[in-house]
């Protein structure tokens, strides 16, 4: 499989249907930092508190919008446990952490409590950055930037490799060695592109298939997003770009469609760390997970 390992990041840069020009998914702040963002820089200890499925987690509140605008429909109200953990990436991972987060929320979420999974979504993100050199450390391979060039090249790994589930109770070598020799499980899925995806079919796919990805151009006004409405423009050749993950829809007090995303910026962007936008028109952007499949390494 074609990994990005050989690629200058940027080079052939596009959204879930293809390229657009020069940028690179996963970059996410200043373009005079490459690799991080003004969130990353607090990163280092929130990374690494992903909780366990909780099967007590209380839903979250409806969110009150001051400007009239109401939520009709949250995954978050239907599995709280699986959803309300904001990340905060470390890396040029946005990418990685929306595939694999989708990817675990459709796996967990009709099943017990005892039988949810997590799944190793850095050794992903290395894996498809770096290819071969995926296994080594991380300061082998390098850790400035881990931006791809293409979301297709990450949803054909997902389709035909896999992500393996995360082993909690092995540290450091003894779990690289468990991990060597024995059978590992490994969850595969069909990410699909959606092309000129309007509101409207982001709805019908996200109320019927679980969270939707978008990849957006990374812009100032999305990075200094609080508690208003980003109004998504058209991409832009050349521009970085950020994915993020539609959780929720609703409609403003003028009845135009929203949706409320959860970013991997952590608590500090948008609304602890969720944000509302707009997309006018279609967009090409879209992704979501039509099936899994998974079975025991052999």
């Amino acid at each position: 499989m074609d990994s990005d390992s050989g690629d200058v990041d940027g080079v052939g840069c596009g959204g879930a249907g293809g390229s657009i020009g020069a940028g690179g998914i996963g970059a996410g702040g200043s373009g005079n930092k490459k690799g991080l963002n003004a969130y990353k820089h607090v990163a280092a200890d929130k990374r690494k508190e992903r909780l366990p499925p909780q099967d007590d987690l209380p839903p979250p509140p409806l969110r009150v919008f001051a400007d009239g605008s109401r939520l009709l429909f949250d995954w978050r109200q239907i599995h709280p446990a699986l959803l309300c953990h904001v990340i905060c990436q470390m890396t040029d991972i946005c990418w990685a952490l929306v595939l694999g987060g989708i990817l675990q929320f459709v796996f967990n979420k009709d099943r017990d409590i005892s039988q949810h999974k997590e799944f190793d979504v850095d050794g992903f993100a290395k894996k498809v950055k770096c290819g071969d050199k995926g296994s080594e450390p991380v300061k082998t391979v390098g850790a400035s930037s881990m931006a791809i060039g293409s979301m297709r090249v990450a949803m054909n790994y997902v389709l035909n490799v896999g992500m393996e589930k995360v082993k909690d109770t092995m540290k450091g070598k003894a779990k690289a060695k468990a991990q060597a020799q024995a059978k590992t499980f490994k969850l595969r899925g069909s990410f699909l592109p959606v092309t000129g995806a309007t509101p409207q079919t982001i709805i019908e796919l996200m109320e019927a298939k679980g969270p939707v990805g978008l990849t957006l151009d990374l812009t100032g006004p999305l990075l200094e997003l609080r508690d208003g409405v980003y109004r998504v423009p058209e991409p832009v050749d050349g521009a970085e770009r950020h994915v993020v993950t539609i959780l929720a829809h609703g409609l403003t007090a003028r009845g135009e469609v929203f949706f409320e995303v959860q970013n991997t910026w952590g608590t500090d962007w948008g609304v602890h760390g969720y944000g509302r936008i707009i997309i006018p028109g279609t967009t090409n952007d879209a992704f979501y997970l039509n099936e899994i499949f998974y079975k025991k390494k052999k």
